[in-house]
């Protein structure tokens, strides 16, 4: 479905009117700015209307857009601009100052932008099965009892506790680190469970001199580690005028607390390689929200996911921009990481 240009002007005022009152706008409001005639608009606004891109809450209320006319404009009218200067140095010092850890520094990520956009902000860490080997350690805590340190490119560490034979030593766990890491420098950790469970089949068969070190890696790489994920702003919620019955505000409280289904969500919305906006009607189960999403990486294999939630009327126009220049100080931070 294409609109006229009256239509598109029309829906286009209407939605940008909602967004800033979240009240119904009626014809009179929009005649002076577009000089337009208010029985020409109340006729454009019942064509709109017929089409299933706006709705009229109450028989003597003006309208409202809908999810539809929403996605209309978003996939039509709405076009991309530049974040101001002044809007991407604020983002900047929000989340760099100082870096430290990745953790730390995705969970300033989600602070800052949720206070910025005054909606919820979600920001998972890179996934550790496309993340690139760059170094992993043993450390020794006690006969028997090892930490193994496994650090990625970007900055990603996973720390696991090993059990193994108590004959092991420090000399020993320092040489099959620098043994595995020769090996698999640079190589996903997919690439590198395929090639552990291989070399520990013919190892048990040969009695490889570096078979507990295969054995050693096989424990550090056991379990695939769910991202960890940093919410920042869920008060905001209680602001959106959408959000005021208990029912629906809890709704949203539950999914931000059950982090699977946050993490599925997060997964089916940054599919591509840029922002997204992904309405109601691509998410079911979350009545009246809107996820506006970017994927951000040092590298095209693997990705985390920095998004901002809230109502569908979300002020589009401020939010995009700004999710998707906050994904690219993170990119840029994975990239100094590596």
């Amino acid at each position: 479905m294409i609109l006229g240009k009256r239509e598109t002007q029309v829906l286009a005022a209407v939605i940008e009117t909602y967004v800033e009152t979240a009240l119904p706008v009626a014809s009179q409001t929009l005649a002076a700015g577009l000089g337009l005639s208010p029985a020409s608009l109340r006729a454009t606004m019942a064509a709109l209307t017929e089409k299933g891109l706006l709705q009229q809450p109450h028989t003597s209320a003006g309208r409202v857009p809908t999810v539809r006319g929403f996605r209309y404009y978003l996939d039509q009218v709405f076009r991309l601009a530049p974040l101001s200067r002044r809007e991407q140095s604020r983002l900047h010092e929000h989340i760099l100052p100082g870096e430290g850890e990745l953790p730390q520094v995705l969970r300033r990520a989600a602070r800052a932008l949720s206070s910025l956009t005054r909606q919820v902000c979600v920001v998972m860490a890179p996934r550790q099965d496309l993340a690139r080997w760059r170094q992993i350690d043993f450390v020794l805590l006690r006969p028997g009892m090892i930490l193994a340190v496994l650090v990625m490119q970007g900055g990603l560490v996973s720390n696991r506790m090993i059990q193994m034979d108590e004959s092991l030593n420090a000399d020993d766990l320092i040489r099959y680190g620098n043994y595995l890491n020769s090996l698999f420098e640079g190589r996903t950790t997919t690439e590198v469970r395929g090639e552990i469970e291989r070399q520990l089949q013919s190892a048990r068969k040969t009695l490889d001199a570096y078979r507990r070190a295969w054995e050693l890696a096989a424990q550090a790489l056991a379990e695939e580690e769910p991202p960890e994920v940093f919410v920042g702003g869920a008060s905001h919620l209680a602001d959106q005028p959408e959000f005021t019955e208990l029912e629906t505000i809890q709704e949203l409280l539950r999914l931000i607390e059950e982090r699977s289904r946050l993490l599925e969500l997060l997964d089916k919305t940054t599919a591509g390689a840029s922002v997204s906006v992904n309405l109601a009607e691509d998410m079911p189960g979350i009545a009246g929200c809107s996820l506006v999403a970017s994927p951000y990486s040092a590298f095209s294999s693997a990705h985390g996911t920095l998004a901002v939630l809230g109502p569908v009327r979300m002020n589009y126009a401020r939010i995009v921009p700004m999710v998707d220049f906050a994904a690219q100080i993170l990119s840029q931070c994975l990239k100094s990481r590596s």
